[in-house]
């Protein structure tokens, strides 16, 4: 997944650009809002924007209202230091996904990251990987040799690979963001759960999606 971040304070903007990678996430960042357009023009492969409400050139709330009236629908996150009421409503009247308030924890945006993706997600009943359709809706994967449904916990994971593809993903991070744990079990499940879903797509195509880096995770390869 690439995330945007526009944010003028260069030091938070470059901070969250290492936090974000170090998740295995992709990230770019820009300084003005002006900036964000520009980008935006020219990069047609973001997947959420984070967005500092002060900002020369154009501020966040200018930017956000300029995207939905052209009817771009990148999910937008605003960052600001303002908590009075009105403008969480104002932020959201104008088009934003969720707002934060500075300062935050990081791993408070990672969460609120996921859920403004989820609801995006959730109003798409398919997602695109190689010849592939994953069914949200059935846990259903669909190629031309055939189909194939997903266990729940098959499903999540298999979710969670496609939004953060060709990144590197810890097997503490599936712990920590499937199964909610704050450390490594020592059972296999998640080894047992990943023999599983390369077993279902083996049976359906002739790609090899899910990939182990050894020595740090896997990888979803996404042809």
């Amino acid at each position: 997944m690439h995330i945007l971040i526009a944010e003028d304070e260069q030091s938070l903007a470059h901070s969250l650009r290492r936090s974000f990678e170090a998740e295995g996430y992709t990230a770019s960042v820009v300084y003005d809002g002006q900036a964000v357009l520009d980008f935006l023009e020219q990069n047609k492969t973001i997947d959420l924007l984070l967005l500092d409400w002060r900002m020369p050139r154009a501020s966040g709330f200018e930017v956000c209202k300029t995207l939905r009236a052209q009817e771009n629908k990148i999910p937008i996150i605003l960052l600001t230091a303002l908590n009075d009421i009105s403008n969480k409503v104002e932020a959201l009247n104008a088009g934003a996904d969720d707002y934060i308030t500075k300062p935050f924890a990081f791993k408070e945006l990672i969460a609120r990251i996921n859920a403004v993706l989820r609801r995006v997600q959730s109003s798409k009943e398919v997602l695109k990987f190689g010849s592939c359709i994953l069914n949200v809706v059935n846990h259903e994967i669909h190629s031309p040799k055939g189909k194939t449904k997903l266990s729940e916990k098959e499903f999540e994971l298999f979710y969670y690979f496609i939004q953060r593809k060709n990144s590197i993903i810890t097997r503490d991070q599936i712990a920590r963001d499937i199964w909610n744990l704050n450390f490594l079990p020592t059972t296999n499940f998640i080894e047992a759960t990943i023999k599983n879903l390369r077993k279902k797509l083996a049976e359906i195509t002739d790609c090899h999606h899910i990939k182990t880096v050894y020595g740090e995770g896997y990888t979803f390869i996404d042809d």
